[in-house]
């Protein structure tokens, strides 16, 4: 039976996407943060990881991206879910009850527009949604809400308050799928790749690699610069490329190379097109 690294407890997000992308019959190694979970994955405790990337409201987790890049780890796959975000709380709470809400940051932000209504709510960060929900259960925190699935809600005894308060109902987060690097095994039908790279600052550097992209039909669908540590004022960038034709990857990798400074190959895997 597969293991798989998610971050968070029983109801997060996280374990609806490693059960959508694995199936039914897998063993959830919960961790509480991010880092732990790539350790897991990169140490050999669990066989994959699932771990959000980018999320339609909140944006891209970009520690994320600089774990993957630092870890022995490689991306072998994404997948896609809708996140309905839910208020629960004890049964009998009403919403004029509640005090404090509690989530993980991202699912706070999700939902800010709704508690604009209430700003006598405090909004408090928990490391997971289904954490959030399991405390109040474990607690019996009468004026105390959660933000979370409908999963996590029900989980652990709650009701839920209010359905759907994210802000915008097109609310979905992809997590990358991640193994431990293994540079033997390489995904030759994969037509996705994520790369970290770093340009020089001469004039028209990224203009050139895009124009290479374009020159082997390849699509670029995500680009994000970043900071390096140790380095004021000099950035890397971690794109997204789609092949139109699997037989241009190599030519794909003699062009970065000649065109940046340095540069990783952080996987290459299947896009994911089904929600």
């Amino acid at each position: 039976m597969k293991k798989v690294a998610i971050q968070g407890i029983k109801g997060a997000f996280h374990q609806e996407a490693a059960i959508k992308y694995f199936g039914n019959d897998i063993l959830i190694d919960s961790n509480p943060d991010f880092k732990s979970l790539v350790h897991s994955v990169e140490s050999g405790n669990a066989h994959y990881g699932v771990i959000a990337i980018e999320n339609t409201i909140s944006g891209t987790i970009n520690q994320n991206l600089k774990l993957i890049a630092d870890k022995d780890v490689t991306i072998c796959g994404e997948q896609k879910i809708r996140i309905i975000q839910n208020l629960g709380a004890l049964k009998g709470t009403k919403l004029n009850d509640l005090k404090e809400v509690r989530s993980h940051y991202m699912a706070i932000n999700q939902c800010r527009d709704f508690f604009v209504k209430y700003p006598g709510i405090k909004l408090t960060d928990a490391s997971d949604t289904a954490l959030g929900a399991k405390s109040i259960a474990d607690n019996n925190l009468h004026n105390v809400g959660a933000i979370a699935s409908k999963h996590a809600i029900d989980q652990y005894g709650l009701q839920i308050l209010e359905e759907s308060i994210e802000s915008d109902k097109l609310n979905y987060t992809r997590f990358y799928i991640i193994k431990k690097s293994d540079n033997k095994i390489v995904n030759e039908k994969g037509n996705k790749i994520t790369i970290q790279l770093v340009l020089s600052h001469d004039v028209g550097s990224l203009a050139n690699l895009l124009n290479g992209f374009q020159a082997l039909n390849i699509s670029l669908t995500k680009i994000e610069s970043s900071t390096i540590v140790g380095s004021p004022w000099k950035y890397q960038f971690f794109i997204e490329v789609e092949l139109n034709d699997l037989s241009t990857y190599d030519d794909m990798l003699d062009w970065v190379s000649k065109q940046t400074v340095q540069s990783q190959i952080l996987g290459r895997y299947q896009s994911c097109k089904s929600l």
